[in-house]
């Protein structure tokens, strides 16, 4: 990837399979909210492929891409709620962009959902009325609200304090748990990292240098621990 002369990626080539739990790690600058991005079709590749359940998002057109993304479901690092919007309306935006016009059923999934996120009887509540932390886990149950097949996370615990950082992990853990699905996740939290994914894809210098289990990675691959060390500078 590049934009103008700036090269972020050089040779990043990684698969994942359904049902992994996956962290992307490395320094800032490497890139790695781009690939998100590239991942979920919000941006395009300079150069290079993107295989997403089996389609190659740059040669799809708009409307393909539109329906690939709807198997996608994305918490963004500041969560992106609509500040005007409830708690409930939030959640429910999802649903009624894919069609659903159930009310009944809508309000099922926002409540299964908020019972899921440990969040119940918040509906009426503003984005402004909630902590961080819970500002989190509903941008979390929008993106579940939909049941993607595959969850992207970016920096999901960024900001939060010790505890909402554990809450946010243990959300995450039950997911995977509970809908089996695939998720990437990116985060410069080596303790949440260990606790959601049991994969590790380590990045430094627009290049995979390390891709596999936390605990064999931390001891025998130099770049993952003189990452965990915090040997290496942020570029």
């Amino acid at each position: 990837m590049q934009f103008g002369s700036t090269v972020v990626h050089r040779d990043i080539s990684f698969a994942l399979d359904k049902g992994d739990t996956v962290t992307l790690l490395g320094p800032s600058g490497t890139g790695k909210t781009i690939l998100l991005k590239l991942i979920i079709g919000l941006l395009q590749p300079t150069r290079g492929d993107v295989w997403v359940m089996g389609r190659n998002l740059p040669q799809l057109t708009e409307d393909e891409l539109r329906l690939v993304r709807r198997h996608v479901g994305m918490l963004f690092q500041g969560a992106a709620l609509f500040d005007s919007l409830s708690v409930f309306e939030n959640i429910a935006y999802g649903l009624r962009e894919t069609g659903m016009e159930d009310e009944e059923q809508i309000g099922a999934i926002v409540k299964e959902q908020l019972e899921m996120i440990g969040l119940p009887g918040i509906e009426r509540k503003l984005p402004g009325q909630l902590s961080g932390g819970q500002r989190k886990r509903v941008g979390l149950a929008r993106a579940l609200a939909t049941n993607p097949q595959i969850m992207l996370f970016d920096e999901p615990t960024t900001g939060l304090d010790p505890t909402a950082k554990r809450l946010i992990d243990d959300v995450i853990v039950r997911m995977n748990k509970k809908y089996g699905m695939t998720s990437l996740t990116v985060t410069h939290d080596l303790e949440s990292a260990r606790r959601i994914s049991d994969r590790w894809i380590l990045i430094h210098d627009g290049s995979v240098v390390a891709d596999g289990r936390p605990e064999a990675l931390l001891q025998e691959n130099p770049e993952a621990i003189d990452f965990a060390h915090g040997n290496w500078k942020d570029e």
